[in-house]
């Protein structure tokens, strides 16, 4: 509020806004110059009451907005500045009156939503002013495929097109491959026919779905809107509305998938993952419901509920002692964004009177990128009260190398995707070993999800990867059949202690794709499998116990006409070779570092080296590294 006794004034000072604001749109590089609109009040109008004087000042800067020039205001409403399209306002104005001719002149027009997928990640890697032009590129494309159409930028990386053409579809597919060879990007639409009869926006609304039907198929360029997408759609509505009723009702269910420890093949922990058995679809699968939740805000009240599930099963369990294994919960990335998770859990955790040991948290790679501070500062909150955090699906998306070092995660879960073609493609391997050896030098264990041969599990034990999850060891099943099966493998003497879980993990920092001795090969040669590697426990009574040998350390005794399955016999009857390498233990148990040794045995000198690891307090089992190689 301003004071003046000279009216000239008042309108100079007026006039000196509006060139300020004009200076400062050339100085943003505005399209567009925004309008200011004011208007003077005398004190002694109204009988002086404040409340009267401002609504005839409104009513003054209502009449001079009307009096502003027509095609100004359309400049301002109509563009957008990115790529220079119309904007949404223009589609809502204009669109229908395009489509409606359309029918009369006997044409099948539809509405058609164009996407391009990944957006968030592209300017992730490139910045945002990389995919501004982006953007203004596939404007440009569009507008050229187009031209006789209403096309304009939507929002953020959505286009919308009014069009009539015969050969839609083609036009579409030959963008979305120029797009994806020349930018590396996936262009996707959904189209919806136009018959006059649904309003405009309800069109553009079954646009949007059929787009989004699509998901993450990038093989998928185009959705029509049909039967298939409209009952899918259907089901999600069912979802919202029927989402607290099926947590009211126990419809929500924990399914467990098991774990299994590639050094032993015992069971060492299962994932919880969420079903829906709902009265009216059957069982519906986290990839149905998850999403809706996701995008409804609600999925924390999910994510919640199978804690506290997953915690009452296991106080159950153990008041009635009964065996039990840790259990990880996947958290969604709405779930900090939402609430204190890390407080919600504590609270259940500790209702439950449970050790944190027994639950391991998983999160997302992609969830990281929603609020990196946030995400960091919980997990270092899980840390202090002794939870692990795993990374869940490492490799699914865009895989950003940084995260690793970022974020400090206990265990790394290798997605499934990089066991895909494991029989026909050799560089399947070498992926997963590099990633293997990655995570190993950056502190982290390891899960590789998929499983579902021996030929795989094999593999992953070979290279190092300690823990297989997959089809080869369970399907998600139900608390009961999960119960049952802890009780069986319990029986079988195939359930891990919880208590061991220390002594292997320290076992798996070993990294048995280098030198375990060295960071480098002394001879000169690269450290990698090569070289024979074995882990060694020395179990009660002195046995000698092999967890683990390489196809190195497998190869050498084959030559010396030894049975690798029958090794751990063998070795416990060869006197002199237990009594050196029960020697070397002893000596690693009263040095800090690693013993070496050269021995001559079947007739060649051998340079042994030894160290100690751990000891499992359960079993009192002490675990050992060693090596060896020709002298």
């Amino acid at each position: 509020m301003v004071k003046s006794r000279d009216e000239s004034q008042v309108q100079e000072l007026i006039s000196h806004l509006q060139d300020e604001v004009a200076d400062a749109a050339k100085k943003a590089d505005l399209p567009v110059v925004p309008q200011l609109v004011a208007a003077a009040v005398r004190a002694d109008m109204a009988e002086g009451q404040l409340t009267d004087q401002l609504r005839i000042a409104e009513e003054k800067v209502y009449n001079q907005k009307q009096d502003l020039d027509t095609n100004l205001q359309t400049g301002n409403f109509f563009i957008d500045k990115v790529t220079g399209l119309p904007n949404a306002n223009y589609f809502h104005s204009f669109a229908q009156a395009y489509l409606d001719q359309c029918l009369a002149d006997g044409l099948k027009p539809a509405v058609v939503m164009i996407n391009v997928t990944g957006m968030q990640g592209y300017n992730n890697r490139f910045g945002y002013a990389k995919g501004d032009q982006l953007l203004k590129k596939l404007a440009e494309a569009l507008k050229k495929a187009f031209s006789e159409d209403v096309l304009v930028r939507f929002a953020e990386d959505n286009f919308l097109l009014a069009e009539a053409q015969e050969d839609l579809g083609q036009r579409l597919n030959d963008l979305a491959k120029i797009f994806s060879i020349q930018e590396g990007v996936s262009i996707r639409a959904g189209i919806c026919a136009y018959d006059g009869k649904d309003a405009l926006m309800s069109t553009v609304d079954k646009a949007k779905r059929a787009l989004r039907y699509i998901k993450n198929d990038r093989s998928i360029v185009i959705q029509v809107y049909n039967q298939e997408v409209q009952e899918s759609y259907a089901r999600q509505d069912y979802v919202l509305e029927s989402f607290q009723e099926a947590l009211d009702k126990g419809w929500i269910k924990p399914y467990f998938q098991l774990e299994s420890r590639s050094l032993t093949g015992q069971v060492c922990a299962a994932e919880a993952l969420a079903r829906w058995e709902d009265p009216k679809y059957g069982v519906l699968s986290p990839d149905f419901f998850v999403g809706i939740l996701e995008d409804a805000h609600l999925v924390q009240n999910l994510d919640l509920y199978i804690i506290r599930q997953v915690c009452q099963m296991l106080a159950d369990r153990i008041k009635q002692g009964q065996p039990v294994i840790p259990i990880s919960v996947n958290l969604s990335r709405i779930d900090f964004q939402i609430c204190d998770i890390f407080a919600e859990i504590e609270k259940i955790r500790r209702s439950y009177d449970l050790s944190s040991s027994l639950l391991k948290i998983e999160i997302l790679e992609s969830t990281v990128a929603s609020d990196p501070q946030i995400i960091n500062q919980t997990i270092a909150k899980f840390h202090e009260q002794g939870y692990e955090v795993w990374m869940d699906d490492f490799g699914s998306g865009y895989s950003n190398l940084n995260n690793l070092d970022e974020y400090n995660f206990d265990l790394l879960k290798i997605d499934m995707i990089f066991l895909k073609g494991f029989k026909n493609r050799p560089q399947v391997k070498t992926l997963l070993a590099i990633v293997v050896d990655m995570a190993k030098k950056l502190g982290m264990h390891t899960l590789c999800e998929g499983v579902e041969t021996e030929e795989e599990s094999a593999f992953l034990r070979e290279i190092g990867c300690e823990r297989q999850q997959g089809y080869l060891f369970s399907k998600p099943i139900p608390m009961a059949d999960f119960l049952a099966r802890i009780d069986q493998e319990k029986a079988n003497g195939n359930l891990e202690n919880p208590a061991s879980n220390p002594y292997y993990n320290r076992i798996s920092q070993v990294n048995v794709l280098a030198d375990p001795m060295h960071s480098a090969s002394r001879s000169g040669r690269a450290a990698g499998i090569k070289l024979p590697i074995a882990i060694i426990e020395k179990q009660k009574g002195d046995r000698i116990h092999y967890a683990y040998m390489n196809q190195s350390y497998e190869t050498f005794l084959q030559s010396l006409g030894y049975q690798v399955e029958e090794w751990d016999q063998t070795v416990n009857n060869l006197d002199y070779f237990k009594s050196v390498l029960l020697v070397m233990m002893d000596q690693c148990r009263e040095q800090a570092g690693y013993v070496k040794r050269v021995e001559a045995l079947s007739g060649q000198k051998f340079k042994m080296e030894m160290s100690y690891l751990t000891t499992d307090v359960p079993t009192s089992n002490e675990a050992y590294v060693f090596t060896f190689e020709e002298k």
